[in-house]
This record gives C-alpha cells, structure tokens and sequence, in this order.
C-alpha cells in the first residue's frame, strides 16, 4: 500500500476527518506503526516530530483531485514573528469518501489494519497536536536507542534531532504511547 492509499483509508477511517496538519502527520505516523507499515510512509525527523513527504505529497494529490477538502482557520492571534496563526482542517469530499469505500472494498486485509489501528489509537484518548507531537517524537527516539530510557535521557537525545521536550512532557506522552501498547512502563 503507497501513502497516497494509506492517507486515504486512514481519513475514511477517522470519519473523514483529521483537524491540524501536524495533527494529520502524526496521526498517520502512529497509524503507520500501529500497522506495521511505518516503513513505507517515509518519516524523518522535523521540528514537530516525524514529518513525511510522501505524506504530505499524499495530502497535495487527494486535494488535488477533489478527494480531500482543505479549511483554513484564522485563530486572530499571532505567533512571535507576527504571523497570524491558522490551523489547517482536512475533510474527505463525498466524492473522496465514495473512492476510499471503493478501496476498502477492494483491500479488504490492509482495511481491516487500518480500521482497527484507528480503533487503537481512538481508545487510547483523545491528545492535541502538541502532546501528540511529543508522543510521535519519544516513540521516535525510543525505537532509535532500541533499549528504555529515562524521560531525562530521552530529553537529552532529543537535542541532537533539533527537539527540546522537557522531560515531564515525555513522562506525559508515555502514558499515551503505553495506552497504544508501544511501550511498557516500569513500575517504581
């Protein structure tokens, strides 16, 4: 399954709907994982945690041909460099929504992952994009080290990718990561 598919099923499966781009990636990106097909969507580290190309191009493509709708909305406040902060939402079309049942239809296994991926991620509680951008950053670096680590290690590993979460956000965000069951948390 390429990215364009992936992004596709995983809006259809999300009831057509993700709210914020960076939210949008980093639900992907733990969709991706959670189906064992994170290898193919192409993530690397960016400053909101792992960012895909191939995800974004996917995103392009779908609003392209009419498949995904993007609204802009204007919050009136504005970031420290004065720019108006905005938030990006995505919506299938009904057109968009009538070809990804098609696909279902027709990928019926890789459907059936996705579908309960999205119920995965959906029991695991609902986050915003920042505490979800710290959790796709800590599961990042813990697959990186391939051992555990402390959120004060893990803050620290995190200044070689550019990231600067504190370690109570970690500590956070592994609550998150242990609901999903990505990782386990020793008692003590």
């Amino acid at each position: 399954m390429n990215s364009y598919d992936f992004v596709h099923l995983a809006l259809y499966a999300l009831d057509g709907e993700i709210c914020g781009r960076t939210k949008l990636q980093k639900t992907v990106y733990f969709l991706g994982i959670l189906t064992g097909k994170l290898d193919d969507l192409g993530f690397r580290p960016h400053f909101y945690g792992p960012y895909s190309d191939s995800v974004a191009a996917a995103v392009s493509r779908l609003k392209s041909l009419g498949f995904v709708q993007e609204s802009c909305l204007h919050t009136g406040a504005c970031n420290e460099d004065g720019f108006e902060i905005t938030r990006s939402d995505f919506r299938l079309t009904d057109e968009g929504s009538k070809i990804a049942k098609l696909k279902a239809t027709e990928n019926k296994v890789f459907w059936r992952a996705i579908k309960d991926a999205v119920a995965r991620f959906q029991k695991a509680g609902d986050i915003d994009y920042m505490r979800m951008s710290v959790a796709a950053k800590t599961f990042f670096m813990l697959s990186k080290k391939g051992k555990p680590a402390s959120p004060e290690e893990l803050a620290e590993s995190a200044k070689s990718l550019g990231w600067n979460p504190k370690p109570k956000e970690i500590s956070d965000s592994v609550n998150f990561l242990s609901r999903l069951s990505l990782v386990s948390v020793k008692a003590g």
